[in-house]
């Protein structure tokens, strides 16, 4: 017979912009069942090279614009690896661990992969191997403002499933850590009690500072950045643009890749969301 914490953690979360598939908590987050067996196969299974990459975040915070940085600077330091950000999506090029590797039907053979190896990956960092902490990989997490991630995964939902949750309910569920990936401010805290080997991008200081953080990246992959180029060729622009000359395309997940780039802006969440709603999310978080 299950424990009463292991009973709460099968608990269904009653969120009603999740429309796209149960969501049950395990070890303090939300995940799809398949996301979770995933982790145990990842956590059996995975053994970190030393040359490793991983893009570590929560939805919505960045996420494919680290990928496109990320692939750049690699493809401009070998010839050898990586596909051109010109014909490919970022996500087509940087595979998601849960998903594509060691999801319930992966779609790539990781021992197929050449070194430098890059995954991604939405899961907290206990849901990893231990010894993502000390094989000497190197993980990379991007985060961004809670509220702008809020809106950017509200509008995506909105859009991919025409969902009709009003922002107040979404917002409250937000709050609550009853989001994909969630508890926000929990998924953030385990990778920054690791930051001694994990180095932290946010996505505002991307915004405003570029070449900075491109030259801060490749730096800590070993690589010799091609700062001007990389920035124009990641730009937010030039991957929006990208992907509407090639057409629609679809993403594992079921989603438009267009869906991808909504505005690509800091501070959104003023055109939606009411000061009290910001001094309520600081009373709980901040």
């Amino acid at each position: 017979m299950d424990t009463p914490q292991q009973q709460q953690d099968k608990i269904s979360p009653q969120a009603k912009w999740w429309v796209d598939g149960q969501r049950i908590r395990y070890k303090g987050f939300w995940f799809k069942p398949e996301f979770i067996t995933a982790s145990e196969a990842i956590r059996a299974h995975y053994t970190p090279l030393p040359s490793d990459i991983i893009l570590a975040s929560f939805p919505k915070t960045g996420t494919t614009w680290l990928k496109a940085i990320t692939s750049s600077i690699l493809r401009h330091n070998s010839s050898t690896i990586h596909d051109d950000l010109g014909h490919l999506n970022p996500h087509e090029v940087v595979p998601f661990l849960e998903i594509e590797l060691f999801g319930e039907k992966p779609s790539k053979d990781i021992t197929n992969i050449s070194s430098p190896r890059v995954f991604n990956s939405h899961l907290p960092l206990s849901f990893l191997p231990e010894t993502v902490k000390t094989s000497g990989c190197r993980v990379i997490y991007i985060t961004r403002h809670p509220a702008d991630t809020f809106v950017s995964l509200w509008h995506l939902y909105n859009n991919r499933f025409g969902t009709e949750i009003s922002i107040r309910q979404a917002f409250d569920e937000f709050c609550k850590g009853l989001v994909p990936a969630g508890p926000y401010f929990e998924h953030i805290l385990e990778f920054w009690e690791a930051r001694d080997r994990v180095m932290f991008v946010t996505y505002e200081n991307l915004k405003a500072n570029p070449e900075e953080n491109v030259r801060k990246i490749a730096k800590f992959l070993g690589c010799k950045p091609i700062v001007e180029k990389i920035v124009k060729e990641c730009s937010f622009e030039k991957l929006r643009n990208t992907i509407k000359e090639r057409g629609e395309g679809i993403h594992w997940s079921g989603t438009k890749y267009e869906m991808f780039f909504r505005k690509g802006v800091v501070g959104d969440w003023k055109n939606h969301l009411t000061r009290e709603m910001m001094k309520e999310f600081g009373s709980q978080h901040f």
